[in-house]
């Protein structure tokens, strides 16, 4: 699985539900799509945009950032080798109040992006690291923790807490249409509701998702993918319990053992085993949609693989 699947322990998701919970009492609890401004005018932090090309900008955002254990040099230049050369999208200076994203990034990613910034905020424990308290560099382990937290923090804001995982499990047994559904109800995106989806999904139920390219037409989900076959290879908490020996590779293969010729709309589904980490054999329902940029893939334990004999 990618980093982005790290499992995060017990205690820092609840507070991370708690403070986000706060948020949207003192919100009033509003409907879906969560105004991201409305949170940023609660939380006090304003919001620019960097072009690659403002070096006066870059240098003021270059003070006392950390990324990934290493201390970025208080010099435009160094700041901007981070910009290009890391693929930095958007960082957050929490003693200034303020969120920088990369003017370059497209509309529908930015969402998610500075819900993740906010995130970053909001969790207590980051604080001490972002504004440069802790006299530690911060390792790469810490970092990825810290980025998997963000991302689970930056989604149960844009899913408004609880209210989608109730909502996803009153739906039943799994439909794209539900997904894009959910996706118009709270203003994200198809990729971003279908890993909420999975990660909401009902306990007793493992259940994955895949981001991916397509086997008929590689160029799709090529440049996310890049060199492998799968982007993003993610599952529900029961899920990453049970089948924590499971590869993406694997997950390839059942894909392409179903997968259609369609560029885009359903792609195809299929029953596929995976045996768990006790070497016990399970049926999982795929199904993939393509939106014409990546392959999505969500599979669902059905329950014992039962063999079939025949006479």
């Amino acid at each position: 699985m990618s980093d982005e699947t790290q499992v995060i322990s017990k205690r820092a998701s609840q507070d991370i539900d708690d403070v986000i919970d706060r948020i949207l009492r003192d919100l009033g609890n509003p409907e879906p799509p969560l105004k991201l401004e409305d949170v940023r005018e609660l939380l006090k932090l304003d919001l620019t945009y960097y072009s690659k090309t403002d070096l006066n900008l870059l240098d003021e955002m270059s003070h006392r950032v950390r990324l990934a254990g290493q201390t970025i040099i208080n010099t435009t230049r160094r700041m901007k080798d981070v910009i290009e050369k890391v693929g930095l999208r958007a960082l957050i200076l929490p003693g200034e109040r303020q969120i920088f994203i990369d003017n370059e990034v497209v509309q529908l990613k930015r969402r998610f992006i500075i819900s993740h910034e906010i995130s970053h905020d909001i969790i207590p424990w980051h604080q001490s690291i972002l504004l440069g308290d802790n006299d530690e560099t911060l390792s790469p382990k810490c970092y990825h923790t810290m980025e998997a937290e963000a991302n689970y923090g930056g989604r149960q804001l844009l899913f408004m807490g609880e209210r989608f995982q109730t909502e996803s499990r009153d739906q039943g047994a799994f439909d794209w249409k539900t997904v894009q559904m959910f996706r118009k109800q709270y203003g994200n995106t198809l990729t971003t509701t279908l890993w909420q989806t999975v990660h909401s999904s009902d306990p007793a139920s493992p259940t994955l998702g895949a981001i991916s390219r397509h086997p008929k037409h590689p160029t799709i989900g090529g440049q996310r993918a890049g060199n492998d076959n799968v982007a993003y290879f993610f599952g529900s908490p029961s899920f990453q319990q049970q089948f924590s020996n499971i590869s993406s590779e694997q997950i390839y293969t059942a894909i392409t053992s179903y997968a259609g010729f369609r560029k885009t709309g359903p792609v195809g589904e299929g029953v596929f085993t995976l045996r768990d980490r006790n070497g016990d054999a399970f049926d999982f329902n795929f199904s993939s949609f393509s939106n014409s940029y990546d392959l999505l893939t969500h599979g669902t334990m059905i329950g014992p693989h039962k063999l079939v004999i025949g006479f």
